[in-house]
C-alpha cells in the first residue's frame, strides 16, 4: 500500500536510529519522504549524516516499522499525530534548526502557547525551597497569561507544572518517552489534569518508546525553543536544566532567569553559575514578567472590588469564601503553605489569596520564609 506524505513522515520517525537531524538530511537530498523510502540501499548511503547501517535500517522500512499499527495505538491512548508538514504544527518550533518531524499530542496546544511561554525547569532531587518556588512562579506567571512549559520530570518540573494548574493557567509537558509510556510513572495523574483542558502532553518519539541516556537531551531543546524566556529554579552543578537554558540562550536568543538559594546549598550551585555568567537572578514573577514586558491581563480575581461598581460590570457576589476563623484555625494547625490551605480549605488559589493578604493587612498573620503563614 502506498503511504501518504504525512504517514511517510511518521515512518521516518519510527525507524531507529534516524532522528530529526538525519531525517532533516534525508529531506534535503530527497525533497519528500516518500522518495526517502523509494531510495535503494546504495543511493541512500550517499546522504550526509548517512552511513551504511542507517541506509540498510532505511532501505528495509517496511520490516522494522508499521506506521498504520502506530497511528492505530496513538488513537487508542487519545493521542493526536501532528507532522511538520501539518499547518497546526507549533510555529515555535518552526525555528529549530532540528524540528521534531513529527509531534504526538494528547491535549491541544494554542499559538498564544509559544507567544508568551515560560520553561521552569530544574533538579529532579529539588529541595522544599526549590519546590515551593516553582509552584509559586508556575502559579502566578500562568495567572498573569504565561503558559508553563517544562518536561513532567520529578522535581521542579512537576511543581511548575502545578503550579499552573493551581491557577487554572495553561501548561505544556514535553516527555523524553513515547505517549504510551509515560514517565514517571506518577505523574500520570499530573498529565491527565493538564490534557483535560489545560494544555497539552506531547512528544516527538514513537508511542512506546522507553526513555533514555539520549532523549532527555532531545526534549531539552524542544523546551528551550517553545519558551519565550527560560527560568531555572534550582539546579547543581551537573543538571539537565542547565543544558536546557543553554539551549535556550545560545540557539534561540531566549532570556534565561535563574532564582538564588543560599551559597552553603549545592542544589543552588547552578543557579548562581547561570547567574555569574549573565543569566537574570530573580527573585519574584513580577520581575519575570517586568524585564519580558509582559503586562499580563487582568487578574482572574480583584483583591479589593471597587466601591461602587458600574452597572455594564456588576459586582460578582461572593462564592465559596470561608471565614476568617476557619482560616486562622487551619494555619494554626499546620496547613500553613497557601497550597496546604487550598487542599485543606476546598478552595482555589484567586479564592483564597485574596482572603489571605486582608488577613495580614489586619495583622491576623504573618507571613514567614518560604511562603509559610503564622498566627500572630
Amino acid at each position: 500500500m502506498e503511504l501518504s506524505p504525512r504517514e511517510s513522515l511518521i515512518t521516518l520517525n519510527l525507524i531507529p536510529g534516524l532522528g530529526s537531524v538525519r531525517i532533516q538530511s534525508l529531506l534535503s537530498f530527497f525533497g519528500s519522504a516518500e522518495l526517502v523510502l523509494a531510495a535503494p540501499h546504495g543511493v541512500l548511503e550517499n546522504v550526509p549524516r548517512i552511513g551504511p547501517k542507517l541506509a540498510r535500517a532505511i532501505a528495509s522500512w517496511r520490516d522494522c516499522t508499521n506506521v498504520h499499527a502506530e497511528l492505530a495505538l496513538a488513537e487508542s491512548h487519545g493521542v493526536r499525530v501532528v507532522t511538520i508538514v501539518d499547518d497546526d504544527y507549533p510555529a515555535a518550533l518552526r525555528r529549530m534548526s532540528d524540528p521534531p518531524i513529527v509531534l504526538y499530542v494528547r491535549g491541544e496546544w494554542l499559538p498564544a502557547d509559544g507567544e508568551r511561554g515560560v520553561a521552569i525547569v530544574g533538579s529532579r532531587a529539588a529541595t522544599p525551597y526549590g519546590m515551593s518556588h516553582a509552584r509559586r512562579f508556575g502559579r502566578e506567571l500562568a495567572d498573569a497569561g504565561c503558559t508553563i512549559i517544562s518536561g513532567l520530570a520529578r522535581g521542579i518540573d512537576t511543581a511548575g507544572h502545578w503550579g499552573a494548574l493551581d491557577a487554572g493557567g495553561r501548561t505544556i509537558a514535553v516527555l523524553g518517552s513515547g505517549l504510551a509510556h509515560l514517565f514517571p510513572q506518577e505523574n500520570s495523574e499530573l498529565a491527565h489534569r493538564i490534557c483535560n483542558g489545560h494544555g497539552a502532553v506531547v512528544s516527538e518519539f514513537p508511542m512506546t518508546l522507553p526513555p533514555g541516556r539520549t532523549t532527555f537531551p532531545q526534549r531539552n531543546r524542544i523546551v528551550a525553543a517553545w519558551a519565550k524566556a527560560v527560568l531555572v529554579a534550582e539546579a547543581p552543578h551537573r543538571s539537565g536544566a542547565l543544558h536546557t537554558a543553554a539551549i535556550a540562550a545560545d540557539y534561540y536568543g531566549n532570556t534565561v532567569f535563574a532564582l538564588p538559594g543560599s551559597i552553603d546549598n549545592p542544589s543552588s550551585v547552578g543557579c548562581h553559575g547561570l547567574i555569574r555568567d549573565g543569566a537574570i537572578l530573580c527573585t519574584t514573577p513580577q520581575e519575570l514578567l517586568r524585564d519580558m514586558n509582559w503586562s499580563g491581563p487582568a487578574q482572574q480575581m480583584e483583591l479589593f472590588p471597587a466601591e461602587e461598581p458600574t452597572e455594564e460590570a456588576p459586582r460578582p457576589e461572593p462564592t465559596d469564601c470561608v471565614d476568617r476563623a476557619d482560616i486562622l484555625a487551619a494555619i494554626a494547625a499546620g496547613h500553613d503553605t497557601l497550597d496546604a490551605l487550598c487542599s485543606a480549605l476546598g478552595l482555589r488559589t484567586m479564592q483564597l489569596t485574596p482572603q489571605l493578604m486582608r488577613l495580614q493587612i489586619e495583622r491576623a498573620i504573618i507571613p514567614l520564609p518560604g511562603g509559610r503563614y503564622s498566627c500572630c
